[in-house]
């Protein structure tokens, strides 16, 4: 893509989940570098609302909690406001235009007892995203937070994500450098793509 269209989607707030408050501070920061970028947060971001917003963007950013199946990757989904983003519905979007898919929820890259079954992960990369970052497992919410910041910050303002693996790799280097001793911390993050 030679425009970035930055879509940020985030829930601090979902009945009967715990509280994310860094996904606040997360969408918060990433949106203040790009202001004229969609935000679906609260009670704005349903699945019909990101689905209707992914078909427009470049670029796409979960702050949000994934649910998961430890046996059947493929029924993972995205908790939105009042519903789900399923594996199957991702997978079907037709994105022209995809590029970065950041996914800062809980467990996005794990995969179920098959390796075959599509994940988060991978139904974003089906529906067209180059670049798809995500958590091998659940992800602490004030470091992830943290994780994203840093991985922007690293990665920059151009309209491609071709920098996508180095900035996921300075981001593990940045959190290790920190947390030396909790690998859970810094080694949840991969990507996929080019």
């Amino acid at each position: 893509p030679a425009v970035r269209r930055q879509l940020t989607v985030a829930l601090a707030d979902e009945p009967g989940l715990p509280r994310l408050p860094g996904t606040a501070e997360e969408a918060a920061a990433l949106h203040a570098r790009h202001p004229g970028h969609p935000l679906l947060t609260g009670t704005g971001a349903t699945a019909a609302n990101v689905q209707a917003a992914l078909a427009d963007c470049t670029w796409a950013h979960f702050a949000c909690h994934a649910g998961v199946d430890p046996d059947i990757s493929a029924r993972a989904v995205l908790h939105l406001h009042g519903s789900e983003l399923p594996v199957e519905a991702i997978s079907r979007l037709p994105l022209e235009t995809a590029d970065l898919a950041y996914l800062s929820a809980c467990s996005t890259a794990a995969r179920g007892r098959y390796a075959d079954e599509p994940n988060l992960a991978s139904a974003f990369q089906l529906a067209g995203f180059r670049h798809v970052v995500a958590s091998l497992w659940p992800l602490t919410d004030a470091v992830a937070a943290e994780a994203a910041r840093f991985f922007y910050r690293t990665l920059g303002d151009t309209p491609t994500a071709d920098g996508t693996a180095h900035a996921v790799r300075a981001t593990a280097r940045d959190l290790r450098s920190r947390y030396p001793d909790r690998p859970d911390l810094w080694a949840a993050l991969v990507h996929s793509g080019p």
